[in-house]
């Protein structure tokens, strides 16, 4: 049984800060944390919506803390999450959990994934009950016990067959292992095996490259590091604890050289990304960072409200399974090792490059597909970071609803932009954000602490509210990248 003084110090005031914050959040009469302040406006207002994976890392959170009160609330919080799983049979939410607490049952007919319900929350719900059952569970009733084991078996029951692939990463890990643990808990050697044996396709398919396709992910990342802590701590199998040290090793490894410890940032490009600046939103990637950087590590002032902020919740499962960093990675967290170009090819099929460039005070990312991926929503395949003279960072990032591709190489970053398909020419479009774009130049842009001189075309280009909109049809420019003190 583990608890909050059996800690290391980063990791114990991880636990202790985040634990108080997430409190504010709790609803007694539900049972369940409300959505706070910039989590998921773009869906409903703040404290409209119960959280339901995120209510039961929280309540990991009490069992961890156990102070006065923690265990009862700890247990309604629990019931509270599985009174939200579908037991339905023959339906494809079967075994999940409801998207909120409040969320209507899907329709049978036409029910759509990700707005009606969340198959991943069979993922993420079940391996964090099993957490609980392995490592908090001692003072727990008896009762809670039982309906926590069979609301695990109903999760990993309920996955329809084939629908996570092995580059799916981050459910992927944690579907082999709940998959594996749950074969070795009821003594089915068939479900150890199962889980084994796509456990051996995810580390296949990242060994090809030592890259997942979800790459350089300031949030999946967190998720990844989460499931090989479960494979590293908890394994079902000597295999799986083999393939943990491998792999955590090799993630660490790679995140050391896209990660500009000055900026706060990994370089970029992102597949993955929420924001472009963890100081302002919450990446997954700095509260993993947090047991080895402490509250210096990369993630916005928890006590006031960020973007994202739902994901804190996860900062009592960091705090308990925690990072392992080989030693050899650890300078280039706590401090920026020199300028340098870095490179890696995400798959072979489609062919999917990332580069990038970091220097003292000015980074850039790019991902070259040669599918050509539309550069919009979580996708970010050309980025910059510069230090702002005042402290901050400034970034900067492309958008582009056709195919965007892009190269970064030293002091530039070099991006074509293609028609979509379908819908035929669009703009493309520059966010910068942290800096003012008053009276720029569409030739030069000279922003606090950097100035962009534009190799392309400039006719027909606005700036105009943050943004630097290029005129609809196929483009190819190269931004070259010079800081200025």
């Amino acid at each position: 049984m583990t608890r909050l003084d059996d800690l290391a110090p980063h990791a114990r005031t991880l636990a202790d800060r985040s634990m108080a914050v997430l409190d504010g959040w709790w609803d007694p009469d539900a049972a369940l944390l409300w959505n706070p302040p910039g989590s998921l406006d773009g869906v409903a207002p703040p404290r409209s919506l119960h959280l339901v994976p995120q209510s039961a890392w929280y309540a990991a959170g009490l069992l961890l803390r156990d102070g006065d009160g923690d265990l009862d609330r700890a247990c309604r919080t629990l019931r509270a999450v599985v009174a939200t799983q579908y037991d339905e049979p023959g339906t494809v939410w079967h075994g999940t959990f409801a998207r909120f607490g409040d969320w209507p049952r899907p329709p049978l007919e036409g029910a759509v994934e990700w707005v009606d319900y969340d198959p991943n929350w069979r993922e993420f719900a079940g391996t964090t009950f099993a957490v609980v059952l392995h490592r908090l569970a001692a003072a727990l009733p008896l009762d809670v016990v039982a309906l926590l084991e069979a609301s695990i078996a109903l999760a990993q029951r309920g996955e329809p067959e084939g629908r996570i692939s092995a580059g799916y990463a981050n459910i992927a890990l944690m579907k082999a292992w709940l998959d594996a643990d749950v074969g070795r808990r009821h003594g089915d050697a068939a479900l150890v095996a199962t889980g084994e044996r796509f456990a051996a396709e995810v580390v296949e398919r990242y060994s090809r490259h030592h890259a997942f396709d979800e790459y350089g992910s300031p949030t999946y990342y967190g998720i990844d590091l989460y499931a090989l802590a479960l494979w590293r701590d908890l394994p079902p199998t000597p295999r799986f604890a083999e393939w943990a040290e491998e792999v955590e090793a090799a993630l660490w490894h790679d995140v050391t050289r896209w990660y500009h410890a000055d900026l706060g940032n990994l370089c970029g490009p992102y597949t993955r990304a929420y924001g472009m600046d963890m100081a302002r939103y919450a990446g997954l990637l700095g509260l993993w960072l947090w047991p080895v950087l402490g509250p210096g590590a990369p993630f916005p002032a928890i006590e006031e409200p960020f973007e994202h902020a739902h994901d804190l919740s996860m900062a009592p499962m960091a705090a308990l399974l925690g990072p392992r960093v080989p030693e050899d990675a650890i300078g280039h967290l706590r401090r920026f090792q020199g300028e340098r170009t870095v490179a890696t090819t995400i798959t072979d099929e489609p062919r999917r490059v990332a580069t990038g460039w970091l220097a003292p005070a000015v980074m850039a990312g790019g991902e070259d597909a040669v599918e050509g991926f539309s550069g919009v929503g979580q996708y970010h395949p050309a980025t910059v970071h510069w230090r702002l003279p005042g402290g901050g960072v400034g970034t900067i990032r492309v958008v582009h609803r056709g195919p965007l591709r892009a190269t970064a190489a030293p002091g530039e970053l070099r991006v074509r932009a293609e028609d979509h398909r379908h819908k035929g020419p669009t703009p493309t479009v520059v966010e910068i954000g942290g800096a003012p774009l008053e009276g720029l130049d569409p030739a030069r842009w000279v922003l606090p602490g950097l100035t962009v001189e534009v190799d392309g075309p400039i006719e027909g280009v606005i700036i105009s509210g943050g943004e630097v909109v290029w005129p609809a049809g196929p483009l190819e420019v190269a931004l070259r990248l010079i800081p200025t003190s």
